[in-house]
């Protein structure tokens, strides 16, 4: 056993994962909300959803420009009868210039270059607050959306997304609840691949107001792991609170992610000693649950590939 460690923050002491019934992250699951996540980057988002998920009856998509490098941001929104849900599910990054601009508004996080949201304290990365804004509020999403849960007081509401699509998943969970939308215990997130969206009090902030969330990590995954924070020992208290974090709970796949493969949940804040970090495989970003998006896309989305 290693040695007892002093944490400066309680926030990062262990909080036990109680997996009651409802409330557990499965297999099954993560791979039926991915479903959804990777058929926002179709073209044809009613068809993929048709083929991988026939429970969902009804789509809306959403696409805007989110920089001022002509990139693409996109989402939609879904309504499964069957299930009694409505799902909002939004695109990851794109290659190229896309992920550099990440990249760049994440090195200023890292500074403590946060954009406010939600609270006083509460920070998420520039470019995630933009790209946000102008695709789930100026776009007609919320409205939208709102619509859909006065018509379906009981449904709950999923939110899921790849990379950049986890951040903005996040954030709209953590929207709802705290512009009073929605009750808390109806929001499920689940995100994939998500970085470390906002600093310490986004962090606190998603695990006040978002019971049931969960981010699934594959293995060698590296951009969970941007922005990184700086080391704690040369921070002032004030640096310190304006560093990168993640909100619990990792669902961590040490593995391939294949059918029947097993996975941990992490009770720690941003994953400490739950996942190694020092691992970087980019492929690990584009293989969840072993399919690449765009061959699933192309393959008119196989449902038996994935779920």
């Amino acid at each position: 056993m290693g040695k007892p460690v002093i944490q400066k923050d309680p926030f990062k002491c262990p909080t036990p994962y109680k997996p009651t019934a409802g409330k557990r992250y499965t297999d099954a699951l993560g791979r039926s909300l991915f479903a959804i996540s990777t058929a926002v980057r179709d073209r044809n988002v009613s068809d993929c959803l048709r083929s991988v998920r026939p429970d969902i009856t009804f789509s809306r998509t959403y696409e805007v420009e989110c920089d001022g490098s002509g990139n693409l941001c996109k989402g939609i929104i879904a309504k499964s009868e069957e299930a009694k849900a409505l799902y909002v599910a939004y695109k990851g990054s794109t290659a190229g210039k896309q992920v550099f601009a990440e990249m760049l508004h994440g090195l200023t996080a890292q500074l403590g270059a946060w954009e406010k949201f939600e609270s006083q304290d509460a920070g998420v990365i520039n470019y995630f607050h933009t790209a946000f804004y102008r695709l789930f509020i100026d776009s007609g999403m919320e409205d939208d959306l709102m619509d859909l849960m006065k018509k379906h007081k009981n449904y709950r509401i999923w939110l899921t997304g790849h990379s950049l699509g986890g951040s903005l998943a996040s954030m709209t969970a953590l929207h709802l609840v705290k512009k009073k939308h929605v009750d808390k215990n109806r929001v499920r997130l689940i995100t994939f691949g998500e970085p470390r969206t906002g600093n310490i009090a986004y962090a606190k902030e998603i695990e006040e107001n978002v019971p049931f969330r969960y981010r699934v990590i594959k293995r060698g995954d590296p951009v969970p792991n941007m922005p990184a924070p700086l080391n704690p020992a040369v921070l002032t208290a004030a640096q310190y609170n304006r560093q990168a974090m993640h909100y619990r709970y990792l669902v961590h796949y040490d593995n391939n992610m294949a059918k029947g493969d097993d996975f941990s949940v992490c009770s720690v804040a941003d994953d400490l000693g739950c996942r190694n970090t020092a691992l970087s495989n980019l492929a690990d970003h584009t293989s969840y649950f072993q399919i690449d998006q765009d061959d699933f896309i192309r393959n008119h989305c196989p449902r038996h590939e994935l779920i």
